[in-house]
């Protein structure tokens, strides 16, 4: 009747209930009087959120507790929004630590992916939740290997210059060389301009020859953006590999003892390996050559652009007759 008065678990326009409007306003008082009356902590709004969702976005530790262990209805932990997020990839994303550490112990699945294929630590080292990565990982170190080809925790966080999540990645043992549709990590970096990540991804030994989906290294993509990024870039990446070819030249036959060290190249290179260690060399002094000239000439990009897109396909041309040319004697 009308005197019982309104439904404790009423919605608003947006769907909200009282306890959703409590929840992500940090009224802990209130949520525990709702919860006495009843209030349901498994109600959605319209965007599919539940008031765990909502607290664990504000970073509410003490109001995510109570939702999970308080009232007639426990909040499921798992619950998913419209967009596929539980609570955990809310917390992840905005880097709440402490609501991290409490969902992880409630069993949340870390698994689980948004409507984006992320998972919370894909979201934590895209962001630069430097805490939350290694809560994450030492709490489910397998998630490292759970990839997708759209993204790794490794691509994310290169893509954006988190240089302090890329290194406790690789120190927790993910592999520096893997690979998604756009190519390693070296590519999201130097795509993006992130010099200190391509420093600690050469210092790692990353394979700077893998090729993305479109069969571009990272020479072809400082090609195609030439800038005064690209041009650090591609500075490192020639001493880099110079540094390797020096490596290589002077290594002697792997024994059963050697000393671990990572190379881009195989421990004892063939006359084809080494002649295509030298060709990316010289095409990376070209490179540089052509970049500068520029910029002392004082072109505009649309003519930069233009320049070292000429020079690359002319020098591709003469790559390949070269290449042909000295495989051809090798056969004789």
């Amino acid at each position: 009747s009308i005197w019982r008065g309104p439904n404790v678990n009423c919605t608003d326009s947006s769907g909200y209930t009282a306890l959703h409007h409590a929840a992500l306003n940090g009224h802990k008082d209130i949520v525990l009087k709702l919860l006495q009356y009843e209030a349901s902590t498994n109600v959605a709004d319209n965007k599919g959120y539940f008031p765990i969702h909502l607290a664990a976005w504000k970073g509410d530790v003490e109001i995510v507790k109570i939702l999970i262990h308080h009232g007639p209805s426990h909040s499921r932990v798992n619950e998913q929004n419209n967009e596929n997020e539980t609570a955990l990839h809310c917390a992840a994303q905005y880097g709440h630590s402490e609501v991290v550490a409490v969902l992880l112990e409630e069993l949340t699945d870390p698994t689980i992916r948004n409507s984006k294929l992320e998972t919370p630590l894909d979201l934590a080292a895209l962001y630069g939740r430097l805490r939350v990565v290694k809560m994450i990982i030492s709490a489910h170190p397998n998630l490292m290997s759970c990839n997708t080809r759209k993204h790794t925790p490794l691509h994310l966080a290169a893509r954006n210059g988190h240089k302090a999540v890329v290194q406790v990645l690789l120190e927790a043992g993910m592999d520096v060389s893997c690979q998604t549709e756009k190519g390693s990590a070296l590519h999201e970096a130097a795509l993006f301009g992130k010099v200190d990540v391509v420093r600690v991804l050469l210092e790692t030994g990353i394979d700077a020859n893998i090729k993305d989906s479109l069969g571009r290294t990272v020479l072809d993509i400082l090609k195609e953006h030439p800038s005064q990024k690209s041009l650090q870039i591609a500075t490192l990446l020639q001493e880099y590999l110079e540094g390797v070819g020096r490596s290589s030249a002077l290594e002697e036959p792997v024994q059963e003892d050697a000393t671990q060290e990572t190379h881009i190249s195989s421990p004892i290179e063939s006359p084809s390996q080494k002649t295509k260690s030298e060709t990316v060399t010289g095409e990376l002094s070209k490179l540089l050559d052509e970049i500068k000239l520029c910029q002392e000439k004082d072109y505009s990009f649309e003519d930069l652009c233009h320049t070292i897109s000429d020079h690359y396909l002319d020098n591709l041309s003469k790559i390949s007759e070269e290449e042909l040319g000295k495989n051809g004697s090798q056969s004789v």
